[in-house]
């Protein structure tokens, strides 16, 4: 289990962090966020060590290997009206993104809307729900599943991900303390949270998502989810929302949602 008296002395957090719950198993730390949402404050972090069900965007699932991967959600109850995922998306990535650069130089990049790579391997992946009561949207959960210190050996035995998945153990050719990764992850987010909430937006946090970023300036392939049509745009921009700008086929400027389609990154762009 998790050493929550070291996480709590490199939190530099108001809010996030302030509150953590942990379990040994959960079906997933999502699930058990958005059970017990209205009981718990703004900030408050659900941790556990397995997960029998960790699903990402279009139904992939991330393997689990508890007491070595990090799997976490983070309740937030923003006190504003707009609340689109793609914000919280831009927040989740870049501040994963800025404090694995900070603690172990690694130089991630971001494929978006929610997967984090290390030389073109996953190594995790962000994801933003909304919570509903009552077809009212009260808040939102961010999840992130991270591998830490699994080997490349328990990597290859697993088919579904051996060609696309590295580890942060193996990127940095040494065990990571996942109490101080957690921590420097939760510092990250609420700076970035608090700048949301003070100006409704993420035109700050967009231009670390945007160094990181994959896609930009690069032609695509893209399709309505559900479509098996798809057509090339040119990605030109994330935007203070973090949708994506893009040139479409006509040549006019087009805004995207990760909620809407589905990407096909072209080899060699």
């Amino acid at each position: 289990m998790y050493d929550l008296n070291k996480i709590n002395d490199c939190l530099n957090t108001k809010k996030i962090g302030q509150t953590i719950i942990q379990y040994e198993e959960l079906t997933s730390t999502y699930l058990k966020s958005k059970n017990i949402f209205r009981t718990c404050p703004d900030g408050a972090v659900i941790l556990s060590e397995k997960q029998t069900k960790w699903t990402v965007r279009i139904g992939q699932e991330w393997v689990c290997y508890p007491e070595k991967n990090i799997y976490l959600s983070i309740i937030l109850k923003p006190l504003v009206n707009n609340h689109l995922t793609s914000k919280f998306d831009v927040i989740g990535c870049a501040a994963l993104c800025e404090a694995l650069n900070n603690l172990y130089n690694i130089d991630c990049k971001i494929k978006w809307p929610n997967d984090i790579l290390s030389r073109d391997k996953k190594v995790s992946s962000v994801n933003s729900s909304l919570a509903v009561r009552n077809n009212r949207p009260e808040g939102i959960i961010i999840s992130l599943g991270i591998n830490t210190n699994i080997s490349m050996e328990e990597i290859e035995s697993c088919d579904g991900i051996k060609e696309i998945a590295t580890s942060l153990f193996h990127e940095t050719s040494g065990e990571v303390d996942r109490e101080e990764l957690i921590a420097e992850i939760l510092n990250n987010i609420e700076k970035y949270y608090e700048e949301m909430i003070d100006t409704d937006s993420v035109q700050g946090v967009s231009d670390i998502f945007r160094k990181d970023f994959v896609i930009i300036d690069k032609y695509i392939e893209v399709r309505k989810k559900g479509k098996k049509t798809s057509r090339k745009v040119y990605a030109k921009d994330i935007n203070a929302e973090g949708l994506l700008v893009v040139i479409n086929e006509k040549g006019n400027e087009e805004i995207l949602s990760p909620g809407e389609i589905v990407i096909t990154y072209e080899k060699n762009t």
